[in-house]
C-alpha cells in the first residue's frame, strides 16, 4: 500500500483571509462540520487556516479537512485531510482523493455559485516531479514517525529525528514530511512544527 498522498491546492485571485472566512461560513450551514477558524498558525503572522471536523458518520475516525494559506504561497490555498484512523489505515491515494472531492467539492461549488467564479481543486498526479524517497530515507523517516510518542516527544524520539536530518541524503519536501507525520498520528500543528524544525536543521546542515 502506497504512503504517498497527493498535494491538493486551490488557486485563488482574491484575499485569502476573506476566502477562508466565506468557506467557513458555508461549512457552518447545516451540521456536517464543526468549524475552527485559525489565524497566525504555528506562530507565523498571516498564516490563516480553517479546520473542518466532520460530524457525519464516516468509516474514517475523527476526519478533519484543513484549508491552509501559508504566507509563502499568497495565491494558493492548500487543502489537507487527516484522520485519527483511516479505513483502511493508512489511507490510500484513491481514498484520500475521493474524500477530498466528496467534502471539499460541494463547498467550492457553493462558493463559486455565490461569486460567479470557477475555482477548482488541483490534485497532484503521480509523475516524474514527485518526490520518491530512497530506501534509507524512507527507513529513517519510518523509524522516527512510527516509534515516536506523538503527543510529547521523548529524548529518544528527538535522537531519531536528528538522525533523520544527519544521515539523510535527500531533503524531504515539507509537504511530504508533514503528510507522513500526520499519517503516523501527529496532530496537524505538531506536524507543522516538526516540518519547520526539519527545514531549519537541514539548512544548517548545508552550511557545514
Amino acid at each position: 500500500m502506497s504512503h504517498w498522498l497527493p498535494a491538493i491546492d486551490i488557486a485563488i485571485k482574491g484575499d485569502r483571509a476573506l476566502f477562508l472566512d466565506e468557506v467557513a461560513a458555508l461549512a457552518r450551514v447545516g451540521e456536517r462540520f464543526k468549524v475552527e477558524r485559525l489565524r497566525d498558525c504555528v506562530g507565523i503572522a498571516g498564516y490563516h487556516a480553517i479546520n473542518l471536523h466532520l460530524c457525519d458518520p464516516s468509516p474514517h475516525q475523527d476526519l478533519v479537512v484543513q484549508f491552509l494559506s501559508p504566507p509563502e504561497t499568497p495565491a494558493m490555498i492548500r487543502v489537507e485531510l487527516s484522520a485519527g484512523r483511516w479505513s483502511p489505515d493508512p489511507a490510500t491515494n484513491a481514498i484520500y482523493v475521493d474524500m477530498a472531492k466528496t467534502l471539499v467539492g460541494p463547498l467550492l461549488s457553493a462558493w463559486n455559485k455565490q461569486h460567479g467564479d470557477r475555482y477548482r481543486m488541483r490534485i497532484e498526479r503521480p509523475g516524474r516531479n514527485r518526490f520518491i524517497p530512497s530506501e534509507r530515507t524512507d527507513d529513517l523517516l519510518n523509524r522516527f514517525a512510527v516509534l515516536a510518542n506523538t503527543s510529547s516527544l521523548h529524548p529518544l524520539d528527538w535522537n531519531r529525528f536528528y538522525q533523520l536530518v544527519r544521515e539523510g541524503r535527500q531533503k524531504i519536501p515539507v509537504q511530504v514530511l508533514r503528510t507522513r507525520l500526520i499519517g503516523a498520528g501527529f496532530s496537524a500543528d505538531k506536524a507543522d512544527d516538526l516540518a519547520q524544525v526539519y527545514g531549519h536543521l537541514w539548512a544548517y546542515k548545508q552550511l557545514r
